[in-house]
């Protein structure tokens, strides 16, 4: 018995032809081909009706008037269980078509008017789709660093996401759907190719704006590469405390923002951003925040924070990348990962904010601003003279003033963490903390050896 789907509408008569319209604009959205029966009921048996030459190019002429991009399709007859009936054949792969000026998406044997976000998504997903993510790239399996693929390969079987198999490079790439013959695709390309496909910027700055920077560095290399590459400097530029048990023994590291919110912003930076643009990912620190930027608008009609608070599907630009990146574990849970990041973040005391634009999508941590030393209103006023600070009566010059306000902000350092922090040398330091010191502003916990200072 004949039956409707996806990419099958039945119509009795060409009374329907309107109808007809909006199941072939629906059809050629989700499948970019399809089939029409004009003479069929809905359950597939033939409902006879009168067929002449007009019949045919008053169908054809329809098909012209209402559905954009035009189409042409091929109109034909055909007998079935004796009775004439016309058939409807046509394709497009210029999603997304409209009829009657309405965009329509097929969702089993019935057609649905697209929402706006809808649509705007289906745009996206169509203008990418033919530009970049399946198409082969020029690169082959003998471009694959194979460091990249083993370590992925590893991780994947360890975390039980990938079945125990013997490692294979081809065989293993053809399951990931990122190998076409001996080609990569463009996907396979920007996760495991050798020859370091794309760029991610990474700098430091003074303060809160782009005009003095303390470090800047350019990194080019695969998915995998860079995210390393990503949390390292990262990690390196955060400030860290230490905090100690009643004994002073067992010292616990903690960072100013949660590593695995930032770890997971990175992750979505790569896994949603467009490779088809010429924008490189970035990521700044600046004094009061740590910004990650992906090139490439938020995909989605929805908003962060729709994500953080409602179960809502994810859609992924990059299907093949989010793949092999949940495989070996890097992604958690798809649609998840907004909703982590807050989490961990609203613990910590962070601030998280967001900003789209048209050609990138920014994730902005908060930090305490390094160049707002005391937050005393009193003590902020008498930090402004640039030749002496005075706490309590008591002078401080500009480095005696950075190293108190690091240790009330940090609690207790080691000299070590405080040369990392200022940039100054451990005999500047030494001088300084001796002053400090003498002056009762600090005091020294612990042993010579292992202690660490903190201010009184």
């Amino acid at each position: 018995m004949r039956k409707e789907d996806e990419v099958t509408e039945f119509k009795k008569t060409t009374g329907e032809l309107n109808a007809g319209m909006i199941s072939i604009s629906a059809i050629l959205n989700k499948h970019k081909k399809g089939t029409l029966y004009f003479g069929l009921k809905n359950d597939g048996a033939p409902y006879p009706f009168t067929i002449t030459d007009s019949t045919v190019r008053d169908i054809s002429r329809k098909i012209f008037e209402s559905i954009r991009p035009q189409i042409f399709p091929t109109i034909s007859t055909e007998r079935i269980d004796g009775t004439e009936v016309i058939r409807v054949e046509f394709s497009g792969s210029d999603v997304p078509y409209s009829a009657f000026g309405k965009y329509y998406i097929r969702t089993a044997d019935e057609d649905r008017e697209l929402t706006p976000g809808e649509l705007r998504k289906v745009m996206i997903n169509q203008e990418y789709e033919e530009n970049w993510e399946n198409h082969i790239s020029n690169e082959t399996l003998e471009d694959v660093c194979e460091k990249t693929l083993k370590k992925f390969f590893e991780a994947a079987v360890l975390c039980g996401r990938l079945p125990e198999m013997e490692y294979d490079k081809k065989q293993l790439l053809e399951k990931l759907g990122v190998l076409s013959g001996t080609r990569l695709t463009n996907a396979g390309k920007v996760l495991f190719s050798k020859n370091k496909p794309i760029t991610l910027n990474r700098a430091v700055f003074a303060s809160e704006h782009k005009i003095t920077f303390l470090d800047i560095a350019k990194v080019d290399g695969n998915i995998f590469q860079l995210i390393d590459a990503a949390m390292n400097y990262i990690v390196r530029n955060i400030r860290w405390r230490a905090e100690f048990g009643e004994s002073n023994t067992q010292r616990k590291e903690i960072p100013e923002i949660p590593v695995e919110a930032l770890r997971e912003a990175v992750i979505n930076s790569f896994v949603h951003a467009r490779y088809d643009i010429a924008v490189n990912h970035e990521i700044d620190v600046f004094s009061n925040r740590i910004t990650i930027i992906n090139p490439g608008s938020f995909a989605n009609s929805y908003t962060p924070l729709d994500f953080v608070n409602k179960d809502i599907h994810s859609y992924l630009r990059n299907e093949i990348i989010a793949k092999v990146l949940y495989l070996c574990k890097d992604v958690e849970t798809f649609g998840s990962g907004f909703r982590r990041i807050y989490s961990a973040c609203e613990d910590a005391k962070v601030r998280v904010s967001f900003e789209n634009r048209e050609t990138d999508f920014t994730i902005e941590f908060s930090r305490n601003d390094r160049n707002v030393l005391i937050n005393d209103s009193k003590r902020n006023d008498e930090l402004t003279n640039p030749d002496y600070r005075r706490i309590e009566g008591t002078t401080l010059n500009g480095t005696e003033t950075i190293v108190l306000a690091l240790l009330k902000e940090e609690g207790l350092m080691t000299t070590d963490m405080l040369v990392e922090k200022t940039g100054k040398s451990k005999r500047t330091l030494s001088r300084v903390m001796a002053s400090l010191k003498a002056k009762g502003l600090m005091e020294r916990v612990g042993s010579n050896k292992t202690g660490r200072w903190r201010a009184k």
